[in-house]
């Protein structure tokens, strides 16, 4: 390692406070998940952060996580970069934001509202809310930790913006994925049942895995846990026996956690067995889920 890497490690150890920088040292790969963090960094060129600067922000969150070698080897350096950048107010960074981030945006509002205004006034508002200085309050934007894509993590907040935004207009919204992750309730995936920091990559996945069925199946379960409607009529408005709708229903569960299983592998690109423990918590809740984070807009 040449002295520029040299010196960026150390910046990072000296920053990931003192249990970290000592697992940090003694990992084999550590310096060479640094070097490469730093390389794609700098590789935003002109919207890239100052290498130092970066090397610090990098010891900090690394010093938030329970391992810190496994957080190198998932994170998003780049992105780590550009939201460093942008929290910086680095005029490039910020284009840069716009293009990547926040104008593939307005597919996920447009679930939300069809009309392009209203996608124009979430984005407009997301915009000030993340770029914006905060008096005696960091950037946003230094919250992201790197462990999943930047452009997942601002769809978050623009999501639950635009339901907010939408819920103050008083208007409604049918079951879709934006709604089950913004609004939380007792019995659903904001429950102990998964780890801390997966929590947020478990919601965005079932997000991503709801937002993937059909009308129809959207239809049935906002008929069976916000409608409350019983197996029979439901059978009646749909022309089906109440036997043969149960196992349509258990099916459309099934897969969602089919999707919700692929989602977070590919969200968090964990081993296999991880995920398997992750599904397992998971399993036999998304029924709990859908019915809790469902009943806060009753």
């Amino acid at each position: 390692m040449h002295g520029a890497d040299a010196e960026s490690f150390e910046l990072v150890v000296r920053s990931a406070g003192e249990q970290s920088s000592l697992r940090l040292r003694e990992a084999p790969g550590a310096r060479a998940a640094v070097e490469r963090a730093v390389s794609q960094a700098a590789a935003l060129r002109a919207a890239a952060p100052e290498p130092s600067t970066f090397a610090r922000h990098l010891g900090a969150q690394l010093s938030r996580a329970p391992d810190p070698m496994r957080a190198l080897e998932r994170l998003h350096a780049r992105d780590l970069a550009l939201a460093l950048s942008c929290a910086q107010g680095l005029p490039a960074a910020c284009a840069l934001l716009e293009q990547e981030v926040l104008l593939k945006l307005r597919v996920p509002l447009s679930r939300i509202h069809p009309s392009p205004a209203f996608a124009d006034e979430v984005l407009q508002v997301l915009r000030a809310n993340l770029l914006m200085p905060r008096e005696e309050a960091p950037s946003r934007l230094l919250g992201y930790s790197g462990m999943g894509p930047l452009l997942h993590w601002v769809s978050i907040s623009a999501v639950r913006l635009a339901l907010r935004m939408r819920k103050a207009q008083g208007e409604e919204s049918h079951v879709e994925a934006e709604v089950l992750a913004a609004h939380p309730a007792p019995g659903g995936l904001e429950l102990g049942f998964v780890r801390e920091e997966a929590r947020g990559h478990v919601r965005a996945a079932f997000i991503r895995a709801v937002a993937s069925l059909d009308d129809e199946d959207r239809e049935l379960l906002r008929l069976h846990f916000v409608e409350r409607l019983s197996l029979e009529r439901m059978g009646a408005l749909f022309d089906l026996h109440k036997s043969t709708l149960s196992r349509r229903l258990s099916a459309v569960q099934t897969l969602l956690e089919k999707r919700t299983r692929r989602a977070l592998a590919e969200r968090l690109s964990l081993p296999e067995p991880e995920v398997d423990s992750l599904m397992r918590a998971i399993h036999g809740r998304l029924d709990l889920s859908l019915s809790g984070l469902l009943a806060v807009r009753e």
